[in-house]
């Protein structure tokens, strides 16, 4: 889609309604630019896409070259500059060559629409596959697109149409095909390639393709909305001039669905009538996912100016200023915007600047750091509207290290950005490989997720890993969908990190209100200190659950409810190690015997992790007895809730 229209438009109330998932960004590549020698492929998922890692890793400069690719102006640079972008270690070195690099490459894949217009347009079947490479140059603007159609069969209906025999005439790529008709001693051939050639319909079918292309938009903290701002500049001046906070109070306006002339009414009680319906129209908008605060309100309120006199003594009329404020009805006062916290600004910037078009002609929105300000909680609002709002319509791409802008169910859709030493910034989908710094955002997720339902859940289980909150839900997931029975979505299962951990955490909350239940791996005979803590009162005997009472073994952890060969094939998809039955030593605890086997120790939550990316493969192939263990198991703990 195209920029919108200068000026303020009246808009009706929104109405979501799920648009066609047209041309899809699958994947790019990011070269040469600034701190990125090589990205790598970055994998885009089709909704949303969180790259992670810490500050100075590379996050920001790999959203900018995505930006330039097909830019929505937004006031920040759209081209790629040697001078400013290119690598200064680089650039001498390269100095010959630096016009022909790419620095972003993207692979974009069609839906049936996109090849049916194609195909329309120039015949069936010129559509030659349905993924589009396209990329851009340094000092150049145009876009450049790899092969995708098959051109020489673009002009076969004009070769045959002309009475041209095409055998004569068509050769293996259409610029041999036009030499052929234009060197033709026929007067019909040589007219016709002279027709071609002037109306160039490879580049016709690559710019029809460009006109389908998703818009980038690219938003960060300049886009801010102002306090105030003038009403002159937003309806005269060209968009492309005006500064990112004024595109934002744009938006903000054309969200209010206003006529700019009400704004201006000479008449007092005309000029507030519209201005309170825009206020109350941000109001609803807007805050509906700000939770932090259900006191406030937008308030809108026009300043006039005055003007300088014109050089001859002209006096001007006064310039209308649009003054936006916030309301705290607890303390019975407004704000201007510029006065408010820096996270509620840039929170109410943002739902601004695209809640105006959240259900409009899909995009690939840019998210440099979102929320950073923000307190966790409001981060939370901030993930749920992008969930909701805008993933359904539009691909986002947003970068963080904050582990509280990462959804604890969604590792899937994390990439982590790291700057490798002499290697330059690489983004990767293999998230648990990365170093300690960069996954600890997603660590962390997992653990705020933890600290959160140890405050909010009544019903608590507590098992030993991540990995066993994983196996319970997938499994589970599982049962249901053949008419068996989950774990009841009233328990809050929370990994306490390690079986040591769980006496410490069954002492601390044992005397509260929680009702606790403890799946224990380990031996049969139990923990000596969570035998302690039964005897002492603090934990019912019946909501201690050893697995061992499920695989009836002196041992045994979670992963002994699945059959060996399963876990084994787990094991090997997840990069464990590939590793057979007979290389497994002795009858006891799975992971025990593949320890040994590999002679080191072993992430247990990896392939757990590879399990919840390859769940309809994987999991479905879980055997009939391995799904009554797990039911014996969920029915067990399901039993003990009231």
């Amino acid at each position: 889609m195209e920029q919108p229209a200068r000026g303020l438009t009246t808009r009706p109330l929104r109405v979501i309604v799920l648009k066609e998932w047209l041309v899809r960004l699958k994947s790019a590549v990011v070269k040469k630019f600034k701190s990125v020698d090589d990205s790598t492929a970055i994998s885009i998922e089709g909704d949303v896409t969180a790259l992670v890692g810490k500050n100075e890793s590379g996050k920001t400069a790999v959203l900018q070259a995505m930006y330039r690719i097909n830019p929505l102006t937004s006031g920040h640079p759209t081209s790629f500059e040697e001078l400013r972008d290119y690598p200064r270690r680089y650039r001498s070195r390269d100095r010959n060559m630096i016009s022909k690099v790419q620095p972003v490459s993207m692979e974009f894949e069609l839906d049936d629409d996109d090849v049916a217009a194609f195909e329309d347009e120039f015949g069936e079947g010129t559509l030659a596959k349905r993924t589009v490479q396209v990329s851009r140059r340094y000092g150049d603007n145009s876009m450049y697109f790899g092969a995708f159609a098959d051109e020489v069969g673009m002009i076969r209906e004009r070769i045959t149409d002309a009475g041209l025999s095409l055998p004569k005439y068509e050769k293996d790529s259409y610029e041999e095909t036009l030499a052929a008709l234009k060197s033709s001693t026929a007067e019909g051939a040589k007219n016709l390639g002279a027709e071609l050639e002037e109306e160039n319909i490879p580049g016709k079918g690559r710019q029809l393709i460009r006109q389908r292309l998703p818009k980038f938009q690219y938003f960060d903290e300049y886009n801010m909305l102002p306090g105030s701002v003038s009403i002159n500049r937003l309806q005269q001046e060209d968009e492309d001039n005006l500064e990112p906070d004024e595109r934002t109070a744009l938006s903000l306006l054309r969200l209010a669905g206003v006529d700019e002339d009400e704004f201006t009414e000479a008449e007092y009680e005309s000029r507030k009538a519209a201005l309170e319906a825009a206020a109350n129209q941000l109001t609803d908008e807007l805050f509906e996912y700000w939770t932090q605060n259900d006191d406030l309100s937008v308030e809108l309120d026009i300043e006039f100016r005055p003007v300088d006199s014109l050089p001859n003594g002209q006096v001007q009329p006064p310039e209308p200023w649009l003054q936006i404020r916030v309301r705290n009805q607890r303390h019975r006062v407004t704000l201007n915007m510029a006065e408010r916290s820096k996270g509620f600004v840039w929170f109410f910037s943002f739902l601004a600047a695209f809640s105006e078009f959240a259900d409009e002609t899909r995009r690939v929105i840019l998210l440099d750091e979102p929320g950073l300000n923000l307190h966790a909680k409001a981060q939370s609002d901030l993930l749920r509207y992008i969930d909701e709002r805008l993933a359904p319509h539009h691909q986002v791409i947003y970068s963080t290290h904050s582990l509280f802008m990462i959804a604890a169910d969604h590792i899937d859709r994390c990439r982590t950005v790291e700057d490798i030493d002499n290697d330059g910034t690489k983004v990767s989908e293999d998230v648990w490989s990365a170093r300690p710094e960069t996954v600890f955002p997603l660590l962390g997720a997992l653990g705020v997720e933890m600290s959160q339902t140890l405050i909010i859940g009544a019903h608590q289980l507590l098992v030993e890993g991540p990995a066993d909150v994983t196996y319970l839900s997938i499994v589970g997931q599982v049962l249901q969908e053949s008419g068996g029975r989950a774990l009841d979505p009233r328990w809050t299962v929370t990994p306490v990190g390690g079986i040591d951990k769980l006496p410490t955490f069954v002492a601390l909350l044992g005397s509260s209100d929680l009702k606790l239940a403890v799946l224990m791996d380990g031996a049969s005979g139990g923990n000596q200190r969570l035998t302690q803590l039964v005897n002492r009162g603090l934990l019912d005997a019946k909501r201690l659950i050893p697995i061992t009472d499920i695989t009836q073994t002196a041992e045994a952890d979670l992963e002994d409810l699945f059959d060996i060969d399963w876990y084994l094939n787990l094991l090997n998809k997840s990069g464990v190690g590939k590793l057979t039955p007979s290389k497994l030593k002795g009858n006891g605890r799975v992971v025990k015997r593949v320890e040994a086997a590999l002679g080191a120790r072993y992430d247990h939550y990896q392939p757990a992790s590879w399990l919840l990316r390859d769940r309809t493969n994987t999991a479905a192939a879980v055997s009939d007895e391995v799904k009554q263990r797990f039911q014996e198991l969920i029915d067990r703990l399901n039993a003990l809730l009231p």
